[in-house]
């Protein structure tokens, strides 16, 4: 009789930079440096979130294994925000594919499982989204996908001004501490953060959050 067993759900995004090419050289230097930061800011942001430490790949590319996938929307808009804002190009843009499900082998710059052979696949499919969902795992994942592509329309059109906010937003700080950080009016954080669509942003992430951990803590496989 095949006996039932609780498989640990992973979350692998995999991420590159849209039209890096054209950036000149300065500015693919300036890019380097950011992501690297940006990968720093994420293991202090979201503590115990990340199997490893995120990798670069050609200066352009990255892969995160996140054990703790609830996170995995937050993360995304985490990169993309990042980007925006310390780069202060709004031109400059990520491209990245989220994944849930289970992995079999794993090191620090290498892994072998449904998760990361989905997000890779994902990303490599052709269209205008730049932030997808798949999970061949949990059952509503074509809702999910359609919150990450709400957020995803959102996200896109933030400048790097709002990006700054929202990077302080996603650390679940108010207004008035946003303001105290930044230096400016509350008025003007209110006023920047509803440009951004703050509010509908943060409900997607408590949705995603929300149906990820009950899929976390359900999921079953014969053995």
């Amino acid at each position: 009789m095949a006996k039932e067993i609780i498989k640990k759900l992973y979350s692998v995004i995999t991420g590159d930079i849209v039209k890096s090419s054209k950036l000149s050289l300065n500015q693919h230097k300036q890019l380097i440096k950011v992501m690297r930061s940006c990968s720093k800011e994420v293991s202090k942001i979201f503590p115990d979130a990340l199997k490893y430490e995120p990798e670069l790949f050609r200066g352009d590319s990255w892969q995160l294994l996140i054990k703790k996938p609830e996170l995995a929307l937050s993360i995304a808009l985490f990169y993309r925000a990042y980007l925006k804002a310390k780069m202060q190009l709004n031109s400059i843009d990520s491209r990245m594919a989220i994944s849930i499900g289970t992995v079999d082998f794993v090191e620090s710059s290498f892994g072998v499982g449904d998760a990361y052979k989905i997000s890779g696949k994902a990303l490599d499919k052709k269209g205008k989204r730049k932030l997808k969902f798949v999970s061949d795992i949990i059952l509503n994942a074509d809702v999910l996908d359609l919150i990450i592509q709400n957020s995803d329309f959102i996200s896109s059109r933030w400048t790097s001004k709002q990006c700054k906010i929202v990077l302080l937003a996603l650390q679940n700080m108010d207004q008035k501490a946003i303001a105290s950080k930044l230096r400016i009016t509350q008025q003007a954080v209110s006023k920047q953060i509803d440009a951004a669509g703050w509010m509908i942003v943060s409900d997607n992430i408590a949705y995603f959050n929300n149906v990820v951990l009950k899929a976390s803590t359900s999921v079953k496989t014969k053995k």
